[in-house]
């Protein structure tokens, strides 16, 4: 089964979830919140928000250990998987070795929270992947050198819980996966981001299969889907200035996901693996549940292999 996840942002109920906490026990109850709405809406699948663990870093893990391991039970007893996405400032492949050695310290902290969180998984099995970009020029050489490096000094498990995602422009998904030959990291499949950025021309299927053959035995592959932003943008008056329309930048997300972009990655996929698929929709969890909708509507046999 795939399971269909969203990002962040519950818009469906306003007021849940929040903004960055005062502390990461604040964070723990906002999302013992979302995840009493997730059961729900019946999904299993959710990225929380980088900026759950805040600036007093792994301290405040300890300090919420009692708090951390009741969401665990919770987790594995549902069966729902939390992952996470650092932001680009999170660059291990850049050249600025105070900025790397930050993008470093927040790996550890979020990699221990996941581990917390994963802590009652049957035969502990890993569910919390943390997602980054390998930051740095795609075109210097010494990039993936630098990324390799740095990843080879982190903890068994945040190494254990990292994985890296091509982008919409620089590192292609051919890079990432002569990145993964180089150091062992898995890869994130982004399907908008192939549509965009393809210079080595891997056909759909190719290309993801190559992605899932990255993530080690047992575990379950990450793979993102979105649809492009198509609408203008309105830019209201402004003192001295007249209203503009702007279209949309390359690889911006819509707020829905196109149907028939799941059934076009759903056919690629037969044969391969399975995968969770997190639905980056700015529309979050009511993307996912029109767009569950839908696909059960179009393509009632594709509908039975998503949870």
């Amino acid at each position: 089964m795939i399971r269909l996840g969203f990002p962040v942002r519950v818009v469906g109920r306003p007021g849940l979830g929040g903004g960055r906490p005062a502390h990461l026990s604040v964070g723990l109850a906002r999302l013992g919140d979302v995840l009493s709405y997730i059961e729900q809406i019946h999904v299993q699948f959710y990225r929380i928000a980088a900026g759950a663990l805040v600036s007093g870093g792994t301290g405040q893990i300890a300090e919420c250990a009692a708090q951390i391991d009741l969401l665990a039970r919770r987790l594995a007893a549902t069966g729902t998987r939390l992952t996470a996405h650092l932001d680009h400032g999170v660059a291990l492949g850049c050249a600025d070795d105070a900025v790397a050695a930050d993008g470093l310290a927040q790996i550890e902290a979020m990699a221990a929270l996941l581990e917390g969180l994963d802590a009652h998984r049957p035969n502990g099995r890993i569910e919390g992947t943390l997602v980054v970009h390998v930051g740095g020029p795609a075109a210097d050489p010494a990039t993936p050198a630098r990324f390799a490096t740095r990843h080879r000094v982190l903890s068994a498990r945040a190494r254990a819980r990292l994985a890296v995602e091509h982008d919409s422009a620089g590192h292609s998904l051919g890079q990432i996966l002569a990145l993964h030959r180089r150091c062992g990291v898995p890869v994130v499949f982004d399907a908008l981001h192939w549509e965009i950025w393809n210079p080595e021309a891997i056909p759909l299927d190719l290309a993801l299969g190559l992605a899932l053959a990255t993530w080690p035995v047992g575990a379950s592959p990450e793979v993102h889907l979105s649809s492009p932003r198509s609408e203008a943008h309105l830019l209201p008056p402004r003192t001295g200035q007249a209203s503009a329309v702007l279209p949309p930048r390359p690889g911006q997300h819509a707020d829905f996901i196109d149907a028939g972009a799941l059934q076009r990655l759903l056919g690629a996929a037969r044969g391969l693996p399975a995968f969770d698929l997190m639905l980056e929709a700015k529309a979050g969890d009511l993307a996912l549940l029109r767009l569950r909708a839908e696909i059960t509507r179009r393509a009632p046999r594709l509908a039975l292999a998503l949870s």
